[in-house]
């Protein structure tokens, strides 16, 4: 009788064991590491915005002086200027992915990738180059679905203006001059991001036909055409904008800017600049105010 015990319990362990065996045996869920998304240093102001609209600016560690807004971008490391980087900054953050706008030279670009950084220079132009960039970075940054609302949102704003103007034909839309100083008198020409808010908002611009994609214009070019508005950019401060009303109304006794039609009736609407100089998303907030002051009188 103790033998057959001894039996059983021995034929148990084993079926314990081989259970145990198996149990061991069993495939485990293999855990997949998180994949690090990449770390980005931009050196242009629009390529800063387009992060912080996507919501990846946790991926942004550098930036350039220039990219201000929105503030919190403040807050993240500067390398210096967007035309000539401190690369021992850039060295020391080191970021995965480097972005660049066609106003950082190739030179610099260059340099950067023969220290082994990879770079992307974003050089498109015009609304297109807009939402180019966003659809770029919502890949890179994994954040497609961000970008497709950003993406949706300027498309839906700039079908709405343009269904407003269609029925306009163009050569009786008013004549418009887009200045961003009444001393040097730079405006922006074909191609151009605010060419194309012109346009969508109702207007004709003056400097499309322009060498330049930036041209910088004079007096007898701008008496020749003979804007009925001249769309003038600020700082967007309470100081500026009563300075420049005030040099705008002694303009109008001006003998040369006084022949100006714009100047004469009073149509110089103040926009902000940074709408007018920094091509992102938030550039389209300048339609309601420029689709206003080109509204028929």
């Amino acid at each position: 009788m103790p033998g057959r015990c001894i039996l059983w319990l021995s034929l148990w362990l084993l079926v314990l064991c081989g259970a145990a065996c198996d149990r061991r045996l069993e495939p485990r869920p293999v855990e997949t590491p998180p994949v690090a998304l990449p770390r980005v240093v931009s050196l242009a102001p629009n390529l800063t915005q387009a992060i912080f609209s996507l919501g990846a600016e946790a991926q942004l560690v550098g930036r350039s002086d220039y990219c201000t807004y929105p503030a919190a971008a403040l807050a993240v490391p500067s390398v210096g200027r967007l035309d000539l980087p401190s690369y021992e900054a850039i060295l020391e953050l080191q970021p995965d992915w480097i972005l660049v706008s066609g106003l950082t030279p190739i030179t610099v670009v260059e340099r950067l990738r023969n220290l082994g950084f990879r770079v992307q220079r974003f050089t498109a132009s015009g609304i297109e180059g807009i939402i180019s960039v966003l659809d770029i970075l919502g890949e890179q940054l994994e954040r497609v679905a961000a970008a497709e609302h950003c993406i949706a949102e300027i498309e839906a704003t700039v079908a709405a203006y343009s269904q407003r103007t269609s029925l306009v034909p163009f050569e009786q839309r008013p004549k418009v001059a887009l200045l961003y100083s009444l001393d040097a008198l730079y405006s922006a020409g074909a191609g151009t991001f605010p060419d194309d808010l012109i346009r969508i908002a109702g207007g004709r611009n003056i400097a499309a036909e322009a060498v330049s994609a930036w041209p910088q214009l004079n007096m007898e070019a701008l008496l020749s055409a003979n804007p009925q508005v001249l769309c003038l950019t600020y700082d967007g401060s309470e100081a500026e904008a009563t300075q420049l009303r005030a040099r705008l109304a002694a303009l109008q006794k001006d003998p040369i800017w006084g022949q100006l039609s714009a100047i004469q009736n009073n149509r110089v609407p103040l926009l902000l600049g940074d709408y007018l100089s920094i091509p992102s998303a938030r550039s389209l907030e300048v339609l309601e105010s420029l689709s206003a002051a080109l509204a028929p009188r």
